[in-house]
């Protein structure tokens, strides 16, 4: 288990350079009161021990007066740094407990419980601060999802991977007509000799065959940061590497995208795989009956999100597969893993979005998604 790094607050004998934490501001009182010894267990601090969670127990004032030793092993802590510290002290020097004492903040001024997630890099630890005890006493809880993590972006990067090796066959397929083109054109500036009339063409043709290589490449990037950036835009670089695989496939795009003068905090690359991981849904849904395939994206602004409506008419789903359709490892695919609608819906949900699927058999499948803009105060 990857440990935090708290080299300020927990040397061990090995940073010369740790001082002792300046006095608190947010205590009313002189501490002269007893810190509890650790081992006097309470019953509450048995029930969360047998649940095997690390955790800290603060006064009123913030004072730490209890804790167990998955809270060291979590943290990486000695018993001795913590024994006569405040929350309020030790939250100077580090992200962790700046917002475990903010949480502590919270719970005494609205007497409930409140939790929220600490990130960094490939450590992701949900705090949760429990509503005060009869004294005042606040318990706060860190469970460590670092695991959990790292396998959600595993199994991510995995399904990214496999829309890749599906939509390959139409990017090569693509990329064959501008080079059709350029060889065309390339024979005929021999035969005339005149170089100079086709260069405009020929550059135009290199730099779409750029964009499409560009685009397909933007989808098997391992990306996990988000960015400030235009909805539109993310829609409108699929726009070549859809038509390639439509194409590949008899299926009659529409594309409708509208631009919006705000922006959203996006994973380009996971948002991608989303739509990508819906048109081949799509295309497999057709089957072989199907002659007058259509598919369609409606991209527009509404309200404070920027809504996807994805729309075919394939052969659809009967209700009794839709209610079960979302969950993980649920499949009518001989083949199917259950993991690509689920996975899509987790992407958008976590972006802070919604993944709503319709569909009415024989008649199409339509999923609406959307992404939250940034508020304007930010």
């Amino acid at each position: 288990m990857k440990k935090h790094p708290f080299y300020k607050l927990a040397p061990k004998g090995r940073n010369h350079m740790y001082t002792q934490p300046k006095t608190s501001t947010l205590h009313s009182k002189d501490r002269n009161e007893p810190i509890l010894n650790p081992s006097k267990q309470s019953e509450s601090r048995n029930y969360i021990n047998e649940l095997g969670i690390p955790y800290i127990k603060v006064n009123p004032y913030t004072d730490i007066i209890d804790w167990n030793y998955l809270f060291i092993e979590l943290t990486d802590m000695r018993s001795t740094y913590l024994n006569g510290s405040s929350l309020e002290e030790l939250s100077t020097h580090d992200d962790l407990m700046s917002l475990s004492f903010q949480l502590v903040v919270k719970v005494l001024e609205n007497k409930e419980g409140a939790e929220a997630d600490f990130e960094e890099g490939e450590m992701l630890v949900r705090v949760r601060a429990l509503s005060p005890c009869e004294n005042g006493d606040v318990y706060l809880t860190f469970e460590d999802r670092s695991l959990q993590k790292q396998f959600e972006h595993l199994l991510t990067f995995h399904h990214q991977m496999e829309a890749v090796s599906h939509i390959a066959a139409g990017v090569a397929h693509e990329l064959r007509n501008p080079l059709s083109v350029i060889k065309g054109f390339m024979q005929l500036a021999k035969l005339t000799g005149d170089h100079e009339k086709y260069y405009d063409t020929v550059i135009s043709e290199l730099n779409r065959m750029n964009s499409i290589i560009e685009d397909f490449l933007s989808v098997s990037r391992k990306k996990i940061d988000r960015k400030k950036q235009s909805p539109a835009h993310i829609m409108e670089s699929l726009i070549e590497i859809m038509k390639a695989e439509c194409l590949l496939h008899d299926v009659e795009l529409t594309l409708d995208i509208e631009e919006a003068d705000r922006h959203v905090y996006a994973n380009e690359s996971m948002v991608k795989q989303v739509m990508l991981n819906l048109l081949r849904n799509s295309i497999e849904a057709y089957g072989g009956s199907n002659t007058a395939r259509k598919f369609s994206i409606h991209a527009a602004a509404c309200d404070s999100v920027y809504r996807v409506i994805i729309s075919d008419n394939g052969k659809g789903m009967p209700d009794e597969v839709l209610e079960q359709l979302g969950k993980p490892f649920f499949t009518t695919k001989e083949s199917g893993t259950g993991i690509g609608i689920p996975l899509c819906k987790k992407i958008i949900e976590d972006h802070g979005g919604e993944f709503i699927i319709e569909s009415k058999l024989s008649v199409g499948t339509t999923v609406s998604l959307t992404l939250p803009f940034i508020p304007p105060s930010n």
